[in-house]
């Protein structure tokens, strides 16, 4: 899941590491205007000189912590094997991972404060949708038409068919988890949503019309 990550799974001796790192917790913990340099300084010590010497000042440790929990993404997308595979086993591949990374916790209180530091912060808005669902459908649109012009099937706007399929798999748990706080899903039901999604594009590709697709 992406709360764990290569960089999170080590120790880290890098000081501006351990600058960022603590600073996600209390960022993701206790929102922007909450979290303050002298909470961070109680946690690891040091001064704001020091925290100050890595990071111009506040408002640019928050952009660098977005920024590093942002990156993980690619990389957990980017791990799914697609190679040599059919389309439906990819798309139940992608699918599984990006529920078990929208509804993890860390990935859940990410989106909760980019959501509501938009409107002071539009840069980390644009940089998180660039950098998780722009990219996750980057990715999607890539596979689906691979695996379309296999069986000579060409989609007039793959990009739109890829949008309604992440919405369909996200839309619903998202919003369970904001408004409900709702425990994540469970493994098994990860993968009897994917599969279901997976499903339903497929159908929606084989029956549309073939100028429609």
């Amino acid at each position: 899941m992406l709360c764990k990550t290569a960089k999170s799974s080590r120790t880290l001796t890098n000081k501006r590491d351990i600058i960022l790192d603590a600073a996600a917790t209390l960022f993701l913990k206790e929102g922007y205007g909450a979290a303050s340099i002298n909470k961070l300084i109680t946690r690891i010590g040091g001064s704001k000189a020091t925290v100050y010497g890595y990071f111009e000042n506040k408002e640019r440790l928050f952009a660098a912590v977005v920024e590093s929990i942002v990156d993980e993404v690619p990389v957990f997308i980017n791990d799914v094997q697609l190679e040599d595979v059919e389309m439906r086993d990819g798309l139940i591949a992608i699918s599984e991972r990006l529920l078990e990374i929208a509804t993890s916790p860390r990935h859940l209180a990410l989106a909760r404060l980019v959501i509501a530091e938009a409107d002071k912060f539009p840069e980390i808005g644009r940089i998180y949708y660039e950098r998780a669902p722009r990219h996750i459908c980057d990715v999607l649109t890539a596979f689906l038409k691979e695996q379309t012009a296999k069986d000579g099937i060409k989609i007039i706007r793959p990009q739109e068919l890829v949008e309604s399929f992440t919405g369909m798999v996200l839309h619903h748990q998202l919003f369970r988890q904001f408004c409900l706080d709702a425990s994540p899903p469970s493994t098994t039901e990860i993968r009897r949503l994917a599969v279901r999604n997976a499903n339903m594009l497929i159908a929606m590709i084989n029956t549309a019309p073939a100028g429609a697709r």
